[in-house]
């Protein structure tokens, strides 16, 4: 994977801080993910894994899924 700009860096450490809970990467494609697990049993219907093209984009499809405001790692 070819290292992170400065810029990226940065980005990821926000997200990192955010949404904790959550892991990020940015691939070599330069795709934003977020994923989180392996999640127990009783709750395999819940989302865990975002990708997309910008982390504007990561952030809101996150927000959008309610995360981030208030909900913690764990919460229904």
């Amino acid at each position: 994977m070819d290292a992170c700009s400065a810029s990226e860096e940065s980005l990821l450490a926000s997200l990192e801080a955010d949404f904790p809970g959550w892991g990020f990467i940015l691939s070599d494609k330069k795709r934003w993910w977020a994923l989180r697990g392996p999640l127990p049993m009783d709750r395999l219907h819940e989302k865990d894994a975002f990708d997309c093209d910008t982390a504007e984009e990561l952030r809101a499809a996150l927000v959008a899924d309610g995360w981030g405001r208030g909900r913690a790692e764990g919460s229904p």
